[in-house]
């Protein structure tokens, strides 16, 4: 056996315990992902508007201000775009990055039990760890004004989706009988 146990081969609650798990971290990921659809978008440039700190131009502002009380018409007001300022990345720093942490753990001890080659597994394992430091290396990044990093964090999401999809496979063949090894770098 090349992990720490075989999950194949595991007592029925454990193989339920990994299955169930990864259904409900799936469920949690289809929701993160129409947030972040919602709240950054997914092209480099939605994502870069988001977290890149905007800045005013003096030019661009009037001399002397004109202003009055008009009623207001909601239906004429232009959306405002979701902007991510520093305090409010520091908070998403430090939920994600540790509940990043925790899934990843979580996931590994699952890889572990998939029979997989030690460097297949510590291929996965490190993609699932690392992705999430990326994700957010990418928003600090762009905080610092540096928008060309908007790919890093839009990368580092799929990157983070594929991990999930390899060990959701690698997990249901295991637990239902197919063929893991061969098929997952066994």
């Amino acid at each position: 056996m090349s992990g720490l146990y075989s999950l194949r081969d595991a007592n029925r609650s454990v193989k339920l315990a990994a299955v169930m798990f990864l259904l409900v971290l799936g469920l949690a990921y289809v929701f993160a992902f129409l947030m972040v659809r919602q709240y950054a978008g997914l092209t480099p440039g939605d994502v870069a508007a988001t977290y890149v700190p905007q800045k005013v131009e003096a030019s661009r502002l009037p001399q002397e201000s004109h202003s009055r009380t008009a009623p207001l018409e909601l239906t004429t007001m232009k959306e405002e775009r979701h902007q991510v300022d520093t305090p409010l990345l520091i908070q998403d720093s430090h939920i994600h990055i540790m509940i990043y942490a925790i899934v990843a753990a979580l996931q590994t001890l699952v890889i572990l039990g998939l029979g997989w080659s030690a460097g297949w597994r510590d291929v996965v394992i490190l993609a699932a760890f690392g992705s999430g430091a990326m994700d957010f290396a990418g928003q600090w990044l762009m905080k610092a004004g540096i928008g060309g990093f908007a790919w890093l964090t839009i990368g580092s999401g799929w990157v983070m989706t594929a991990v999930y999809l390899v060990v959701l496979i690698g997990t249901l063949r295991a637990v239902f009988g197919g063929r893991t090894t061969q098929a997952l770098g066994g």
